[in-house]
């Protein structure tokens, strides 16, 4: 009784994870699966986890009101030691900013642009903090200007030091300066020294037109951030790179500067995630932008980007996802919530646009979206689409971002696999909230997120 009152307040009040965690051995009854390879929840099963993995499916009862069970999420690229305000993490925040991706469904994050992660590992195993699985990218390679002096050929070759406690990914940000772009030669002979250093260059374009045409050009095989309006996808030789929007980054930069359209989007990220809405909801407020380095400039127009995310169909085929947390107002697993409403929101099949009765205009969401609104989604969309769309978003939040992140669970839930699964009440294809709210996260077996003390042994 006592752990269970401790692991409730932890999540809750940012306190330490309890010394004990809850047992490993968990058995659910009539639970329904999420089949990888049908993109679709199975029949109903019973489930059993034994030392941290399962042990077995057995046919089930059929149940009125079954669990639906998705496999651990995985998140391409956050940033840990930013607070998602301006300012740094501190040690007293990070199990909060630890179990807000747990809030979330993910059992597995990268960290891009943090330092070493070793001090804070040994410290989530010193303090018992509940944590999904970290792994860090290398060292980010910042090319503002690709030279090698004047008038020099390539000669530099990549400067970064190697660290074996870090991954294979070679993040590579791209900083166009001037519209004068890169040296394509030298850009291209990065990517191949990269690569032949076993490394996968991963091309950061900041959202920057030149910058996404270099990439693509000098074909770097993984771009991250939002496309332009007017990218030219045939230049490139080949298109089948993957791609992380992160559309959430830009899409907060605008909705900063309406302070209605915020409020309420934090109520609905409130009412989706409960540690955004007992800890970070009342954080930050858009009456003090000004005071954040990045809200000098005024941000470019949300409108191109989405344009784009709907209209190229084929660059869409291989998403990878990634939140952008830590990057202002995206907190962990609220920032993940944002990105997916986005994706749902822009794939989505528009029903009649709504019109602002008191101004006869259409509203922010309508402009933007033109039907979406936050909180009536499966109303203003067309209800035959959100099922298909829901199952796509899934399977780039586990499959396909897990093989990239090299999840040990693979983004599946399969008998001598790892546990890792979030629990839901409803099915979250065909709920009104899409994919969130969760109701719990188990991790290895172990239960690591409730909103509500459950009984040791179970999930239920």
């Amino acid at each position: 009784m006592k752990n269970r009152r401790l692991l409730f307040l932890s999540l809750f009040l940012s306190a330490f994870a309890p010394t004990i965690l809850l047992s490993q051995n968990l058995k659910m009854k009539s639970v329904r699966i999420w089949d990888s390879e049908k993109a679709n929840f199975g029949g109903f099963i019973d489930l059993e986890v034994a030392q941290g993995k399962i042990l077995s499916f057995k046919e089930g009862s059929t149940v009125p009101n079954p669990k639906y069970l998705l496999p651990g999420f995985c998140d391409a690229s956050v940033t840990i030691g930013a607070d998602a305000m301006g300012g740094k993490t501190g040690r007293d925040e990070l199990p909060t900013y630890l179990s807000g991706y747990l809030a979330a469904g993910f059992s597995h994050i990268e960290s891009v642009g943090d330092p070493g992660l070793t001090q804070l590992q040994n410290e989530i195993v010193k303090s018992k903090w509940f944590s999904p699985i970290l792994t860090q990218s290398q060292k980010p390679a910042l090319y503002s200007e690709l030279s090698a002096g004047d008038g020099a050929l390539y000669t530099s070759g990549l400067t970064h030091v190697p660290d074996s406690k870090r991954n294979r990914h070679l993040p590579i940000f791209l900083k166009e300066v001037e519209n004068r772009g890169f040296s394509q030669t030298e850009l291209f002979a990065k990517r191949r020294e990269g690569e032949e250093k076993g490394y996968l260059p991963i091309a950061y374009t900041f959202s920057d037109k030149t910058s996404w045409e270099d990439a693509l050009d000098t074909g770097f095989p993984v771009i991250f951030h939002p496309m332009p309006e007017g990218t030219n996808l045939y230049r490139a030789q080949k298109r089948d790179f993957l791609w992380a929007p992160m559309l959430s980054v830009l899409y907060l930069q605008n909705l900063k500067l309406k302070q209605d359209d915020w409020k309420e989007e934090s109520e609905n990220w409130a009412r989706l995630h409960s540690v955004f809405g007992s800890r970070w909801k009342n954080s930050l407020s858009v009456e003090s932008v000004g005071e954040g380095g990045e809200n000098d400039l005024s941000p470019p127009s949300f409108s191109e980007y989405q344009s784009t995310f709907r209209g190229e169909v084929e660059a869409r085929k291989n998403l990878l996802f990634a939140s952008g947390a830590g990057h202002w107002g995206l907190f962990p697993g609220q920032a993940a919530i944002v990105e997916v409403r986005l994706w749902e929101a822009l794939l989505s099949k528009p029903k009649e646009r709504k019109v602002d009765l008191a101004s006869n205009r259409p509203g922010f969401w309508a402009s933007l979206f033109g039907s979406f609104s936050p909180s009536l989604l499966p109303t203003n969309a067309d209800p035959e689409s959100l099922p298909q769309i829901r199952r796509e978003i899934i399977q780039t939040l586990t499959r396909k971002t897990c093989a990239f992140l090299g999840a040990d669970h693979g983004g599946r839930i399969r008998v001598g696999g790892p546990a890792h699964f979030s629990v839901h009440n409803e099915n979250p294809l065909k709920r009104a909230s899409g994919i969130f709210p969760i109701e719990s996260m188990v991790l290895g077996g172990k239960l690591v997120y409730t909103p509500k003390p459950t009984k040791e042994g179970t999930a239920k």
